[in-house]
């Protein structure tokens, strides 16, 4: 099992999922607000979804984590 780490800063209104550790090597951008950041395997290691309260709707503002938290999850 595998630590992925769920940052959100408020201020910014941007949530950050780091999937795994490394350098970046190049970013896609996947749909409006939404960017996915890969390794130099072009494997996917992190997900940033920029005005996140808009993208994911009430449920999100519903339900804000803390400004950093980490949960696991199988990946």
């Amino acid at each position: 099992m595998s630590k992925t780490k769920v940052n959100y800063d408020k201020k910014s209104d941007i949530l950050y999922i780091v999937l795994k550790t490394g350098p970046e090597e190049y970013a896609e951008e996947v749909s409006p607000y939404v960017t996915v950041e890969y390794d130099k395997h072009d494997k996917p290691i992190g997900i940033e979804i920029f005005k996140a309260s808009q993208v994911l709707g009430s449920k999100f503002e519903s339900r804000k984590a803390p400004r950093s938290s980490q949960i696991s999850q199988s990946i």
